[in-house]
């Protein structure tokens, strides 16, 4: 009989299994190699699996691991780590198990095959540890690596009982004999300790180890935990912001289908509710031929309220087709003399009903805009020029310049001697139903649109509106809109055609 088996026979066995075991952190569980059902049967447990799932090692010695299972263990994970451990290789996986008591808890373990003198597998060896959260790879790792380390001297211990042997020169003799020869006894019984010793020392190595890739396993379980908890807020954040971001796409989509119902019903009615306004229109500028000097007070207020009415109508209407997205400009060249014209006669007859001044720059330059567009800009600054002048002077014109970019432009301005803007309140004024209260500004005002509309016509069409004003005296607003690129030819032939009127001209003062 061998020194390791006559060692293994002794009661000194289970103290060295206790002392290499009792002192991890991890449960350990050692079982026969029958992996047929009912399963391999526990033969050792150490204090650390008692302290993990709550049964004493005499109440599961005997019986097998699977005990432990409970029907939310991972059937899948389970035939895999079976499936390792019938090819002789190390199984790890996670699984749910259940205490005595009766809870669950995330278990992962390592288990490793104990090859024999023989080459068999004699025995599985399993090292199981609680997951309270998700646990890193790189700590997984350590615990596989520990449990190789703990195989391999495991494995080694006859090789150890061995090299004691030739270094301490041990003599072999039959324990019948020791009656005999008490001094032999004794150098063997001293031998026996010695070897116990180096045995230990090796262990507490080990278990040393094993303590340090604990305490690094912990750490590692806290830094997950942490982490865990910051990923779950971060999904519920995340998953609050779709479920937010899914309601307002849904308060969108209502709100589209009711712009695009305002549009179609203000489109089926602009028709409607634009023919009396001009009807209206038409029938005024009848009376103000027929009517004398008596009536022209009243004429001047019918003239007033009209312009007051297709300004509005105008502002909504324009308002709405801008909130719906549906304005397309037409850019194309745009003949001033013909714009001026169309506008002049109407305001010119507002400014007469009311004692003011208004004047036209007769201007013949072409720009690139949208007719339609660009009217509408125009008469709603004459309209806004209008209200705020009391008394003075009224005036239409254009300058020519270059923007930014050095392109030639074409600066429409409306002058006016009305109160004049302070300042502070010149960006606000563009702003949808913003009025500014002044004492002498006209007290049949709308809804504070004109201005808004402007700005708003303006970035459609690309062209950038200007505000100069003086308080006390007047306001300059401006809209500069790109000139037509005249040809080579189109240019000499309109500077020859200047040419011979200005010859004309001086042949007749002759």
């Amino acid at each position: 009989m061998s020194n390791v088996q006559g060692l293994r026979d002794s009661k000194a066995w289970p103290l060295v299994i206790q002392l290499i075991w009792d002192r991890l952190d991890q449960a350990v569980i050692i079982t026969d190699r029958a992996l047929a059902a009912p399963g391999p049967t526990i033969r050792y447990v150490n204090r650390a699996f008692t302290r993990l799932t709550g049964y004493r090692a005499d109440e599961v010695i005997g019986r097998s691991p699977r005990m432990l299972q409970c029907g939310r263990t991972d059937k899948p994970a389970s035939a895999a780590i079976m499936r390792d451990l019938r090819d002789g290789r190390f199984a790890r996986g996670t699984l749910v198990n259940r205490r005595k008591d009766g809870s669950e808890y995330l278990c992962s373990m390592v288990i490793a095959p104990l090859i024999g003198p023989s080459g068999e597998t004699e025995h599985f060896i399993c090292v199981a540890d609680e997951l309270k959260k998700d646990r890193s790879s790189s700590a997984f790792q350590r615990l596989y690596d520990e449990l190789e380390r703990a195989q391999t001297l495991i494995e080694d211990l006859e090789g150890w009982q061995t090299e004691a042997d030739s270094v301490f020169a041990r003599q072999r003799c039959e324990l019948n004999a020791l009656t005999v020869r008490h001094d032999a006894t004794l150098l063997q019984l001293d031998q026996v300790q010695e070897r116990l010793a180096l045995r230990e020392s090796a262990l507490d190595r080990f278990s040393k180890a094993s303590n340090e890739s604990s305490t690094e396993l912990r750490a590692s379980r806290e830094e997950l935990r942490v982490i865990g908890e910051e990923l779950r807020l971060s999904l519920k954040q995340v998953e609050e912001a779709n479920a937010h971001l899914a309601e307002s796409n849904e308060e969108l989509q209502r709100l589209r289908a009711a712009d695009a119902a305002k549009l179609r019903l203000l489109g089926s009615a602009s028709h409607d509710l634009r023919q009396p306004v001009m009807s209206m229109g038409l029938f005024l500028d009848v009376l103000r031929h027929r009517l004398g000097d008596a009536e022209r007070p009243i004429l001047g207020g019918l003239l007033a309220a009209h312009l007051s009415i297709r300004t509005l109508l105008d502002g909504m209407l324009d308002t709405a087709r801008l909130d719906a997205g549906a304005l397309e400009p037409a850019i194309e060249p745009v003949p001033m003399p013909v714009m001026f014209e169309s506008i002049s006669g109407e305001f010119a007859i507002q400014a007469e009903m009311r004692g003011i001044r208004f004047r036209v720059v007769p201007c013949h330059a072409e720009v690139l805009s949208d007719a339609q567009l660009l009217e509408r800009i125009l008469r709603n600054l004459l309209a806004n020029a209008l209200k705020y002048t009391a008394s003075g002077t009224i005036l239409l014109g254009c300058r020519r310049c270059r923007d930014a970019q050095g392109r030639l432009c074409l600066r429409i301005e409306v002058w006016d001697s009305g109160p004049g803007i302070e300042e502070a309140n010149q960006a606000a004024i563009f702003e949808e139903f913003r009025q500014l209260d002044t004492t002498s500004r006209d007290q049949r005002r709308g809804v504070g649109l004109g201005l808004a509309i402007v700005s708003r016509l303006a970035r459609q069409l690309g062209h950038r509106i200007g505000l100069r004003s003086c308080p006390g005296r007047g306001s300059v607003f401006s809209v500069m809109v790109p000139l037509v690129q005249q040809s080579g030819d189109r240019r000499k032939r309109r500077q020859g055609i200047r040419g011979r009127r200005r010859s004309t001209a001086g042949n007749r003062s002759r």
